[in-house]
């Protein structure tokens, strides 16, 4: 990530109140994480991708809990360093992030994963809950480079708030107090 430090990303996504809010649903949940692979699947179809995923942004790394077409190591481990995570940049951002092509972007070019994986486009909207927390993101990516459009925005929201939905139905704990 060019534009903001590994110490400074940390700090950023590991704030308190956001971790906490994630800690709030059980993540492991195997019927869960089918849920999510259906709608992943579901989202990379409309879309038109090969690969969507649902992750949540830990301080640290991110957690795919949902996936369709998640390519080798990535899925194994499901997930990978939050400073790789094209999903981090739309925690940060609390909005839909694009990259139309990684391997030119000057934000993105010297990420791993352009290099690693077969990426070259992502679009990504924010998980958010009740109390206004970005949690994670609901995205897709390609292999070839591509602008996204509103249309596929809309749909990835669509997907975002059945995610949401989803996750509130797996709930561990209720809203903290304060």
């Amino acid at each position: 990530m060019n534009t903001i430090t590994t110490t400074e990303l940390f700090s950023r996504l590991g704030q308190p109140a956001r971790i906490q809010q994630i800690a709030r649903y059980d993540v492991f949940d195997s019927t869960l994480q089918a849920q999510l692979d259906a709608l992943s699947a579901r989202t990379a179809d409309l879309l038109g991708t090969p690969v969507s995923m649902v992750s949540v942004v830990l301080d640290s790394s991110q957690f795919i809990i949902g996936q369709h077409g998640v390519p080798g190591w990535m899925a194994e481990v499901q997930g990978t360093p939050a400073e790789w995570a094209l999903c981090s940049h739309t925690v940060l951002a609390g909005e839909p992030y694009c990259i139309a092509d990684g391997t030119v972007d000057p934000v993105h070019a010297d990420n791993p994963l352009f290099a690693m994986a077969p990426i070259r486009s992502y679009a990504g909207v924010p998980l958010t809950d009740d109390s206004g927390h970005v949690l994670g993101a609901h995205c897709v990516i390609d292999v070839v480079p591509r602008t996204f459009t509103d249309a596929d925005i809309a749909t990835l929201t669509t997907g975002a708030t059945e995610a949401m939905r989803l996750l509130t139905e797996h709930r561990t704990r209720p809203h903290p107090a304060g």
